[in-house]
C-alpha cells in the first residue's frame, strides 16, 4: 500500500490510499477463507463444508466488499501515521478505481483541527464599557475575538456540524407537529437560505471554540468554564 496526501484551499484533507492488485487478491482470499469458517451445507456442520463446494456459490461483490474492509482501515490509520496527521472527523472514504487485475485506489477525506492565532488580548483594539453586564460583556469580547483572530475552519467540518443541526431541527419542528414547508414559510426562508443560514451559524460556533480551546492553552487554564471567565475579567 501507498499513501498521498493532498491538502486542500478549503481545509480539506484527501488522503489516497493505493493497493496492488496482488494485495487486493490476498485480502478477498482471506475474506473467502472467512465465509468457508461459518458457511452452512446441507450435509456439513456449520463451517466443515469443503471450499470446493462453498466457493461458487459466493457473492462476489461481497467478497470484495469484505476484501476492501481488511484493506482500507489499517491503511488509513498507517496513512495518518505516516504523514503525522491528527484528523477531527471520521473520514469518508470513496473509491476511485477497483477494477480486477488493476492496481485500486481510494480516497478518505478528512481534516484536521484549524490553527488559531490569537490577537493580544491587550490590544487597544478591544473596548469594554466598565458598566456592561457580565454576559454582555463577554458576548462583546466573543464577538472581538472572533474578529480578531485568524482562524479558518474547514468546510468539511462546517458541513458535518450544519447537517447535525439541520437534522435535528427537523426532529424538533416534526415533533411540534410542523411541516418543514410550514417552518420555512414561518422563517421566511427556502431550503437553501436555511442551510446556508446553519453553514454560517456553524462555521461560527466552531470559530469561537476553537479561539476559546487556544486561550485555554495559552493561558494554561483548566477548563471552558475558567476561559469564560477569564474573558468576563478583561
Amino acid at each position: 500500500m501507498t499513501s498521498q496526501v493532498h491538502r486542500l484551499d478549503t481545509g480539506t484533507i484527501e488522503i489516497t490510499l493505493s493497493f496492488p492488485w496482488p494485495e487486493v487478491q490476498k485480502a478477498k482470499e482471506l475474506a473467502i477463507a472467512d465465509t468457508v469458517k461459518v458457511a452452512k451445507i446441507t450435509g456439513f456442520r456449520p463451517g466443515r463444508a469443503p471450499r470446493s463446494l462453498v466457493e461458487p456459490n459466493l457473492d462476489q461483490s461481497k467478497l470484495y466488499s469484505q476484501a476492501v474492509q481488511k484493506l482500507v482501515p489499517p491503511a488509513y490509520q498507517a496513512a495518518l501515521k505516516e504523514h503525522n496527521l491528527k484528523p477531527i472527523v471520521y473520514p469518508s472514504i470513496r473509491i476511485t478505481q477497483g477494477e480486477p487485475n488493476t492496481d485500486w485506489t481510494f480516497i478518505a477525506t478528512t481534516c484536521e483541527a484549524p490553527s488559531v492565532v490569537l490577537p493580544t488580548l491587550k490590544s487597544p483594539n478591544f473596548k469594554s464599557s466598565p458598566d456592561q453586564k457580565p454576559e454582555a460583556k463577554l458576548e462583546a469580547v466573543l464577538a472581538w475575538l472572533r474578529t480578531e483572530s485568524k482562524v479558518s475552519i474547514p468546510d468539511l467540518l462546517a458541513e458535518q456540524e450544519a447537517n447535525h443541526r439541520l437534522s435535528r431541527l427537523v426532529e424538533n419542528v416534526s415533533s411540534l407537529g410542523l411541516s418543514t414547508e410550514a417552518y420555512l414559510k414561518s422563517k421566511n426562508l427556502d431550503v437553501q437560505g436555511l442551510k446556508a443560514q446553519t453553514m454560517s451559524t456553524a462555521k461560527s460556533d466552531l470559530a469561537t471554540e476553537f479561539i476559546l480551546l487556544a486561550l485555554q492553552k495559552q493561558e494554561s487554564l483548566p477548563n471552558r468554564q475558567k476561559v469564560l471567565d477569564f474573558l468576563a475579567s478583561l
